[in-house]
């Protein structure tokens, strides 16, 4: 599939070739907050001939029968994003509304504060955009907020040769896609892009990875190009089976209704999307669960700017001189890596954990944002909603 390039020609379905679109398409913070950009620290990559011996094994107990449920190494990692990253012909399904989602983001990502026709996001989303209002807004000439996506499943989790392995000998991947960003925009059945003016034009949208598509769970799309079942999309010129090198994604039903102009009437469209640098509003917040304490932490990072991703979540807790890594949940079933849940928790044998506790993050440039005394206490403020409390780093990263 050749690369879709700008600048934008419009047209009608007169043939089956594409092209691409630019386009538009109560929080506390504590002092002391600062930011430091040491890019590729010996913390979080590898190098020289560290990185050119780290490979993965490969997975051998599979309980899904099909290597696609597996690995994600057919994905490259990808350190810097721009506005002139390659288009790619996908097209896109939907799964409802969840604060569920595998990336452990909850009810970030779902909430808006927008009125899309028919689709009702409950009190526990109005209450969020009231308390985290930064989190609710769209950026300039452009709808986030409440645009989540799950990609299929061996995007979702993969494996990075330049990052640590999360365990040495284990067959796991070391990447979560969780938090990148995805411009989307709807085509005609054959690629071709709708003029402004026409019936059924919606401008481009920007997506969010909040949630995986695992290929055991949704063999019918999530398994790559290489399982795709056709049925439903075969008058897609690119719908199946999905050009070499693009994803599908599965958006919420937010989303899914404004890449139809506004109306969910279709369950499944073709498309064109391709990786964006997120354009975040406010800092970046860390959802701490409740039940956390001096021996057990599950906490998530959400609302990064930039690439978006996170690799490197550290914690340090009062009186300690040294930043303590954090380790992603491994807690999928036995072979299914597209199935990892995205927070982070202590490693084994970790320290008494002291408050304040100061937290260090590293996203996927390397670019890492500290602050000292972000959590001081283990017990959620009144105000919060039940189960859902972010707390503010007071800081974010550089908006590339």
């Amino acid at each position: 599939m050749p690369d879709l390039e700008e600048p934008l020609i419009l047209s009608k379905p007169t043939s089956s070739t594409g092209s691409g679109v630019s386009t538009g398409p109560s929080s506390t913070s504590n002092s002391p907050s600062t930011r430091t950009t040491p890019y590729r620290t010996s913390t979080t990559f590898l190098t020289g001939k560290a990185i050119s011996t780290h490979t993965q094994l490969p997975y051998t107990t599979l309980e899904c029968g099909n290597a696609d449920c597996g690995s994600g190494t057919i994905f490259p990692d990808i350190t810097t994003v721009n506005s002139s990253m390659p288009w790619h012909y996908s097209r896109s399904t939907h799964f409802g509304e969840t604060p569920a989602g595998a990336c452990g983001f909850g009810l970030y990502g779902m909430c808006t504060t927008a009125n899309v026709s028919g689709i009702d996001l409950g009190a526990d989303c109005a209450l969020f955009c009231t308390m985290y209002p930064d989190m609710c807004a769209d950026p300039a000439n452009a709808t986030l907020r409440g645009n989540f996506a799950a990609p299929n499943g061996d995007y979702y989790t993969q494996f990075w040769p330049m990052l640590p392995s999360l365990s040495v000998g284990e067959e796991q991947d070391n990447y979560l896609s969780c938090g990148e960003c995805f411009e989307l925009v709807r085509t005609y059945d054959n690629g071709s892009l709708y003029a402004p003016n026409e019936a059924g034009y919606a401008p481009p949208i920007i997506l969010e990875i909040v949630d995986s598509c695992p290929c055991e769970a949704n063999p019918k799309w999530c398994c790559g190009p290489s399982v795709d079942q056709c049925q439903e999309v075969d008058a897609f010129t690119y719908g199946c089976p999905l050009p070499s090198g693009s994803i599908h994604l599965d958006l919420s039903d937010v989303a899914m209704a404004r890449a139809q102009a506004g109306v969910l009437v279709e369950g499944v469209i073709p498309t064109q999307y391709k990786r964006v640098p997120c354009p975040k509003a406010g800092n970046v917040y860390v959802w701490l669960r409740g039940g956390a304490g001096p021996y057990w932490i599950q906490i998530t990072a959400v609302n990064a700017a930039g690439l978006g991703s996170i690799v490197g979540f550290e914690i340090r807790p009062d009186g300690q001189s040294e930043w303590l890594a954090l380790i992603q949940e491994d807690d999928y079933p036995a072979g299914h890596p597209q199935e990892r849940y995205g927070a982070w928790t202590l490693p084994p044998n970790a320290p008494y954990i002291n408050l304040p506790l100061g937290i260090r993050l590293t996203s996927a440039t390397g670019e890492q944002i500290v602050n000292e005394r972000v959590i001081t206490s283990w017990t959620a403020p009144a105000s919060a909603i039940q189960g859902y409390w972010y707390i503010d780093m007071g800081t974010q990263f550089t908006l590339l």
